[in-house]
């Protein structure tokens, strides 16, 4: 974890304004009868889609409605801001901003979920890059085609980068050195129009597999860039498939994701929500798992894996309060 706290005090300044944003303008939760606000994502990506499954499996015993944001960096700004009561984060994005902030670094683990993916994508045809400009416009004849299908060939590069990426992808390049240039990009759409356009030659994007919006990409426009380097912690390498970009078995950068809560008051009213949350979704791990629900919910090894972040304590205190009369029998 010490290789991304140097850039912690660099994203503080960051991290800062998405608060004041967050608390000035905060997206607002679902309509209807709320108890926990959960602070989730991009609308039709995969930290909506595990609400979802959330809400469809515990929203009988607590009643959840979402927080759209921009993603994990946005969600942390939101439970800073109390814009949210609980919320989705990478775990790099969580160890990064937790040096700069007090109320990140309180932040508890309700459960671990699935494994986030730095989906890297290139054009097919190649990015022109070097070209000598004239009155704004590149003069023919002076650029280069560059094809970028490794990691290793983003040296030098322009690449734009949405919500998590934008951190992560800083992040490993202080590790490897490929001196990238990152552009930050609102969303997915904007990075790709960013790349068509020539402005960059790469788009880096972190969400959970399979993405819908990955999976709607054709292989004679777009690449996935393949990712074959000794990654730093807490990252890992995983092989997935997007058929429909011709990428079988492709290697991608993944970071555990989390659904974090503030440490609120034992015994408090928030505290009992948070605590009903986290016992239902460990109850129903194995449904969430073997139904019809997102597979990022296969993943989920062990529900008290949180990789360094300390347990929210719900469960457990309300199992112990749970056995205290049977105990004093």
């Amino acid at each position: 974890m010490t290789s991304l706290r140097p850039i912690a005090a660099a994203t503080l300044t960051l991290f800062a304004l998405l608060a004041v944003l967050s608390s000035q303008a905060a997206p607002p939760a679902e309509e209807g009868r709320c108890e926990l606000r959960v602070a989730t994502g991009p609308r039709g990506k995969v930290y909506e889609k595990l609400f979802a499954d959330m809400r469809s499996v515990c929203g009988d015993q607590v009643a959840l409605c979402a927080v759209p944001s921009e993603g994990g960096l946005q969600n942390l700004s939101l439970l800073a801001a109390s814009q949210a009561d609980v919320g989705l984060a990478q775990l790099d994005t969580v160890d990064t901003m937790k040096d700069g902030d007090e109320s990140v670094r309180r932040l508890q683990a309700v459960i671990p979920l699935h494994a986030n993916l730095l989906h890297v994508l290139s054009l097919t045809a190649g990015s022109q890059v070097g070209a000598t400009m004239l009155f704004g416009k590149p003069v023919p004849g002076t650029s280069r085609t560059v094809l970028v299908r490794n990691y290793e060939d983003l040296r030098g590069l322009r690449v734009a980068a949405v919500g998590s990426a934008q951190l992560m992808g800083r992040t490993l390049d202080r590790q490897f050195g490929y001196k990238i240039e990152f552009d930050n990009a609102d969303s997915d759409e904007q990075a790709l129009e960013m790349l068509r356009a020539g402005k960059v030659q790469a788009v880096f994007t972190t969400v959970g597999w399979p993405s819908p919006a990955i999976s709607r990409l054709r292989d004679d426009a777009f690449t996935l860039v393949r990712f074959e380097q000794k990654p730093p912690p807490p990252y890992q390498v995983i092989k997935r498939n997007y058929q429909n970009l011709g990428a079988l078995n492709h290697p991608f950068l993944a970071v555990p994701n989390l659904l974090l809560s503030p440490p609120y008051k034992a015994g408090g009213t928030y505290f009992k929500r948070v605590a009903t949350l986290q016992s239902c979704l460990v109850k129903h791990l194995d449904s969430l798992q073997e139904g019809g629900f997102h597979p990022g919910w296969k993943e989920v090894r062990e529900a008290d894996q949180t990789f360094g972040v300390q347990m929210f304590p719900g469960a457990a205190a309300q199992t112990a309060a749970a056995t205290a009369p049977a105990r004093r029998k």
